[in-house]
Order: C-alpha cells, then structure tokens, then sequence
C-alpha cells in the first residue's frame, strides 16, 4: 500500500491513514437506526420499496391509480433513504427547522416545526391515499393486493413517525406546533351599528 504517489506509507503516513479512517467511522452512527425512530424508517423504507415494485409488476401501466401508487413508493422509498443517511452520518439534528409564530384573530400556532415533520406528515397522508388507490384497483391481482397490504403498513408506520417526530419537538424547550384556539372572528372585531 502507498500514498496517491505511489511512495509506501512511512509510520507517520499510516498512522495518520488510521486516523483518517477512525474519524470516517466515528461519523458514522449506526446506533441511530436502533432506536424506535430509525426502526420506523428502516420499515417505511422496506415497504415502500415492497409497495412500488408489487404495483410496478401487477401490470395495467395505464392505470393512473396505479402509477399513483408506483410514484409515491418511488418518492417515499428515496426520500427514507435520503432520511435513513442523515441518520446514520449524524445530520437529522442539521435539518432545517422552522419556526412558527402566527397569531391570527381565529387561530394562533407557535412552535418548531422541521422538515422532517413535515414529511411524515405529508407523507402518511399521500400513503394513505396511494392504499386505497391499490385496493380499489386491484382487480383480483394479488401482487396490486400485496401492494395494498403494503401500503397500509407503510401509511400507519409513516403516521407513526409523524407522531415521534412531534412528541421530540414537544419536548424540546420551545415545543412543537401549538394550535390555539382564539376568539372567533365576530367577537374579536365588534360591529359599530
């Protein structure tokens, strides 16, 4: 072994190799995808992934409810995968995170709102969706009903997260989203008869 020159490693060059390698390791955390919210992911990776190839090989391409259901797959499969490497390379906590402040005369929201709420939130939704899409069009295929089945499994473990992810937010010092209730709009702005 040697350097990008060609030169062998002197004892300097490979200790400083090892160190290199030790800080490449020690970026990577393994240990996040053991806990509950890494293990939801890995399982709304894995179904996703089992929800769009089931549809894609059930047949009828030119069935738009079914092309609904191999897109959200593909986009929910990439987008895990994307969720699942900032896990393990320590980045979920460098995710952008918004923070809310609205006081409207009806509703007030306050709070911290990241874009990984975001996602499960739009997500479980769109997942939802795309089973009911794959069981009412299923037409006695059994992979587009094994895709349903997937799809409801992915829906409620998306639904899962989205609940995790808003507990962790609650908890921190400025909370989640907070929606309260104010006065309605006939009562905060009387009439001058």
């Amino acid at each position: 072994a040697g350097d990008e020159r060609g030169l062998p490693y002197g004892r300097r060059g490979a200790r400083e190799e090892r160190e290199r390698e030790r800080e490449r390791n020690a970026r990577m955390d393994v240990g996040a995808m053991a806990t509950t919210r890494g293990g939801l992911l890995a399982a709304e990776w894995l179904t996703s992934l089992i929800m769009f190839s089931t549809m894609s090989s059930a047949g009828h391409h030119g069935d738009t409810a079914r092309q609904y259901v191999v897109a959200i797959g593909v986009i929910m499969w990439l987008l895990t995968s994307a969720l699942a490497a900032s896990y393990l390379l320590t980045l979920q906590h460098d995710l952008p995170t918004i923070h809310l402040d609205h006081q409207g005369p009806v509703l007030q929201i306050t709070g911290k709102l990241s874009i990984e709420l975001v996602y499960y939130a739009l997500f479980s939704f769109l997942s939802l969706v795309a089973f009911f899409c794959a069981a009412a069009h299923a037409h006695g295929s059994g992979a587009a009903a094994a895709s349903a089945f997937f799809g409801v499994v992915l829906a409620a473990a998306t639904g899962a997260s989205c609940v995790l992810t808003y507990r962790d937010l609650a908890d921190d010092l400025s909370g989640g989203p907070q929606l309260n209730p104010g006065q309605p709009a006939s009562v905060s702005q009387p009439s001058q008869f």
